[in-house]
C-alpha cells in the first residue's frame, strides 16, 4: 500500500466515525508524534504510556484472553456489516 492509499484509508475511517473517544485518541496520537524526537530506538511517550497502562491492568488482573477479544471483534464486525450498532 502506498502512502497516498494509506492516507486515503485513514481519512475514510476518520470521516466515517462519530466516536469522539476514537477521534480524540487519534488526535492525541498525532500530537504526540509531532513532539517526538524522531529517535526510533526509543519508545514514543504515548507508546510508553499505553504499555504502562496495560502493565498496570495486567497487575490488577484486568485481563481478557485473546480468544475472547477475537470473538468480540468478529461479532462487532458482523454487526457493522449487518447495519446493527
Amino acid at each position: 500500500m502506498s502512502a497516498a492509499e494509506l492516507k486515503s484509508t485513514l481519512h475514510k475511517y476518520i470521516v466515517e466515525t462519530d466516536d469522539l473517544a476514537v477521534l480524540e485518541q487519534v488526535k492525541a496520537y498525532f500530537q504526540e508524534l509531532r513532539k517526538s524526537s524522531g529517535d526510533n530506538n526509543e519508545l514514543h511517550p504515548l507508546e510508553e504510556r499505553m504499555l504502562n497502562i496495560g502493565i498496570e491492568q495486567a497487575d490488577e488482573g484486568l485481563l481478557t484472553p485473546n480468544n475472547e477479544v477475537r470473538k468480540d471483534i468478529n461479532k462487532w464486525i458482523e454487526e457493522k456489516k449487518n447495519g446493527k450498532q
